[in-house]
């Protein structure tokens, strides 16, 4: 079934993959400790964190198909490096700027030409 996209349901699903993204990061950081008590708190907020991303993927699956929607999350690399160079201080390099901008032409490519399907 063929469903029409408009603004919100893009926006919806990148505040869906940003959240996703949240997740990432907040597990990424457990490996910054030792602490059992700082791991088990991580972990409970990471997978509280993909609760709601859960919850906002099928609120985008009801207003577009899975294939649009499942070609945008390439962006949580976008926020990967983001996050990377915000929190974890680590170094962005041309190899991933060059990476970045391909999906993002992909995505960009996916959104216009997808909706054409069948």
């Amino acid at each position: 079934m063929k469903k029409k996209i408009d603004i919100k349901s893009i926006i919806l699903l990148e505040v869906a993959f940003f959240i996703y993204s949240i997740c990432s990061m907040i597990l990424k950081s457990v490996s910054y400790t030792n602490e059992l008590s700082k791991i088990i708190i991580a972990y409970l907020l990471g997978v509280f964190v993909l609760g709601i991303y859960a919850i906002l993927w099928q609120q985008v699956l009801k207003r577009m198909n899975l294939s649009i929607a499942f070609a945008n999350k390439g962006i949580t690399i976008l926020w990967g490096m983001i996050w990377g160079k915000l929190i974890f201080n680590e170094n962005i390099n041309i190899g991933m700027i060059i990476g970045a901008i391909v999906v993002i032409i992909g995505i960009v490519i996916m959104m216009k030409f997808g909706e054409e399907e069948k």
